[in-house]
């Protein structure tokens, strides 16, 4: 009797759950798929005055115009939704950025002012510690000169007043 052998699709394993999407490998790979994911422009409309512009107030009517143009501007500029869509995404870089810098910064700068004062005191206090030794050092030797040059003075004036005495000095 020959051994049963299974058919050649069991001996395969599934090759599509080995394939999990990879990561890109470089920067410029990681910056299209970023851009990918959030880039979704969408077209837009050409626009349309309000039907009722005669019948809106008088600080409406100047509103309805000045949307009107911008629109008609926009859609001139980019029918295709570009424009709209690249500065709503450059208004989430900055607020992505803006709030993190608006919160971080103070307090960084904070920490940087407190370990500025922290070095200057820190420099003060070596400088002192070198400056009191020599400051030290140097009142040591004034009162040894003055010391010296009183006892010279007091030894000058004995011997001019024994020289008085005995001019021969016997």
């Amino acid at each position: 009797m020959m051994p049963h052998n299974p058919p050649p699709d069991e001996w395969e394993e599934d090759s599509s759950l080995d394939q999990s999407p990879q990561r890109p490998k470089n920067w410029v790979s990681n910056c299209r798929v970023f851009f990918g994911k959030h880039w979704q422009p969408k077209t837009l409309t050409p626009p349309k005055v309000d039907p009722q512009l005669q019948e809106l107030s008088f600080a409406e009517r100047p509103a309805e115009v000045l949307r009107y143009t911008v629109r008609k501007a926009e859609f001139w500029l980019s029918p295709k939704g570009h424009l709209r869509e690249w500065l709503r995404f450059n208004i989430k870089a900055a607020v992505l950025l803006g709030i993190p810098a608006l919160l971080v910064v103070p307090l960084v700068t904070f920490a940087l002012g407190q370990f500025n004062t922290w070095t200057t005191l820190l420099a003060q206090t070596t400088s002192n510690m070198v400056l009191f030794p020599m400051s030290a050092l140097l009142v040591v030797g004034l009162i040894s000169g003055l010391i010296y040059i009183v006892k010279s003075a007091m030894i000058m004036r004995l011997r001019s007043s024994q020289q008085r005495r005995d001019p021969y000095g016997y």
